[in-house]
């Protein structure tokens, strides 16, 4: 079985860091991840080390499929027998931090968000996090400058406002009052035509 002495879920495997664990065999080590996104938040980590899932072939085949079968278990045995959300976050673009092959098993009373992070926390603003919105903000700001936002923002509210009070008026259909209201004065072309000569 391979081991990288630098990597930290090895060293976890091997008992050199402390880990709050749910589950261990010689193939597997499950423990409570120290920065959970969810009431329920295990990590599922091979003993063997594996750099990512783009990593794996046909001879580990075994590992993975009983680390599929193994999840649905300890999920229901720690707070999550509902469901649960399992992510493999696999290379660069994959998000993967830790570059040793893992499974988050996400979960708790309540269902999981759609997002993958922040799942549970504060600041819920779908996959995009504080500074994503500020450069957006500031994008926008750069594009269509304050004054053209604050005239955005002025002729929305006028907008709501005449909602509003149409909906005071309790949207009446009466016909005559439809009438009077949309009617446009009429000019009397004759006589503006005459002019005294």
């Amino acid at each position: 079985m391979t081991h990288d002495p630098s990597c930290i879920f090895c060293k976890i495997g091997q008992g050199q860091i402390p880990a709050k664990k749910v589950f261990e065999d010689d193939d597997l080590i499950v423990f409570h991840d120290i920065s959970p996104k969810a009431p329920m938040h295990l990590l599922m980590v091979p003993k063997q080390h594996l750099v990512s899932l783009q990593d794996a072939n046909e001879s580990h085949q075994a590992l993975l499929g009983k680390m599929l079968v193994l999840a649905p278990k300890l999920a229901a045995e720690n707070g999550s027998p509902d469901g649960f959300r399992t992510i493999i976050n696999t290379g660069r673009v994959g998000g993967q931090e830790v570059y040793h092959l893992h499974v988050h098993l996400l979960g708790g009373p309540s269902p999981v968000g759609r997002m993958l992070y922040p799942i549970f926390s504060e600041t819920v603003m779908g996959s995009f996090s504080v500074w994503h919105w500020l450069i957006v903000l500031l994008i926008i700001l750069l594009v269509f400058g304050t004054k053209k936002l604050r005239n955005l923002g002025s002729d929305l509210g006028g907008a709501v406002k005449g909602f509003k009070e149409g909906m005071k008026d309790g949207g009446s259909t009466d016909a005559a009052a439809t009438t009077q209201k949309t009617e446009a004065p009429t000019i009397d072309v004759q006589a503006k035509d005459k002019t005294p000569q």
